[in-house]
């Protein structure tokens, strides 16, 4: 009797020890959706010292190596954690993930997408990987038809809605594109914000409402002030609504983010051009002509008296 109730004792606090390894993963997987990598690291590096071989634990880990750009890294702890359980969700997804976004090979992504589905029909993020590799493919029929399948079972998913906005922007619905993203905002206002304000904005600059396009794209900087796209968002509805100075101002702020851009450097020297200062405007032409723009050598010859090419 002593011997089964210390078995018993050992089952349980074994199943305790799982329930509690699985909440810690959450919390790395929620910490790697905030961006928050280090902790995120932490959590997974503190769980493989005690089991090394975990591949969920390795796939998560993958995961947060390819949000930091260590793809190398990625790729290790997804091939190794698929060495160690072919049937693993977590596994498959890390390698697409380091196949999509670190080889931009959409084609085996789609493959390791789909692989996971099959281990685990209710891994909802693969499904909206599955569209985002189709996509990258072009092949937009079959992506709207794997949302909007995904949506009937994870309606509560925000990347899903997400990637169901990009595809009615693409569709040239941008209407429809920001009901998509409104829900993305409702359902969880902390996912990727600046890029579903990024994209709201795009949407509503194409409807030909600058004032609420400068609005979003503003939110999508105060998200991440390191973001150069959601700069020259706003710089180029300002410099169309004639707000030259204000344009170049956060075409520079691009420039900084993103440095010897010719295109950027170029629309700076348009922006002061347009606010009628040749002076700026033909230095920012030149640098730009010198990193081969042929639009900004038009310009320097058309009007920069001092027609030298730094």
């Amino acid at each position: 009797m002593k011997k089964i109730f210390t078995v018993s004792i050992l089952l349980i606090m074994g199943i305790t020890i799982h329930v509690a390894a699985k909440t810690t993963l959450t919390n790395a997987l929620r910490l790697l959706q905030q961006k928050n990598f280090v902790p995120a690291l932490d959590i997974c590096n503190g769980l493989l010292a005690e089991s090394a071989n975990d591949p969920s634990v390795l796939g998560v880990r993958s995961q947060i190596f390819t949000a930091m750009g260590r793809y190398d890294q990625a790729k290790q702890d997804a091939d190794r954690a698929l060495s160690i359980d072919r049937t693993s969700d977590r596994a498959h997804y890390a390698k697409a993930e380091v196949l999509y976004y670190g080889q931009k090979d959409y084609s085996q992504a789609l493959q390791q997408y789909d692989a996971a589905i099959r281990s685990n029909v209710q891994m909802h993020e693969a499904y909206a990987g599955k569209a985002r590799a189709l996509m990258g493919l072009q092949n937009y029929k079959d992506a709207i038809k794997v949302v909007v399948d995904a949506l009937k079972t994870f309606q509560d998913d925000p990347e899903l809605y997400y990637i169901h906005g990009l595809l009615n922007f693409q569709r040239s619905k941008p209407g429809l594109a920001i009901e998509e993203y409104n829900k993305v905002l409702s359902l969880n206002a902390e996912w990727n914000t600046c890029q579903v304000f990024l994209n709201r904005g795009l949407a509503n600059d194409a409807l030909q409402k600058p004032d609420r396009a400068i609005q979003d794209f503003t939110k999508a900087i105060l998200a991440d002030p390191n973001n150069a796209d959601a700069y020259i968002a706003r710089g180029n509805v300002l410099y169309n609504i004639t707000k030259y100075q204000e344009a170049a101002g956060d075409f520079i702020k691009a420039d900084v983010l993103n440095p010897d851009n010719p295109v950027i450097i170029y629309n700076i020297g348009m922006a002061y051009y347009k606010d009628n200062d040749r002076t700026s405007a033909c230095r920012y032409f030149q640098k730009s002509c010198s990193l081969g723009n042929n639009n900004a050598c038009k310009m320097v010859v058309l009007n920069c008296s001092d027609r030298k090419i730094n």
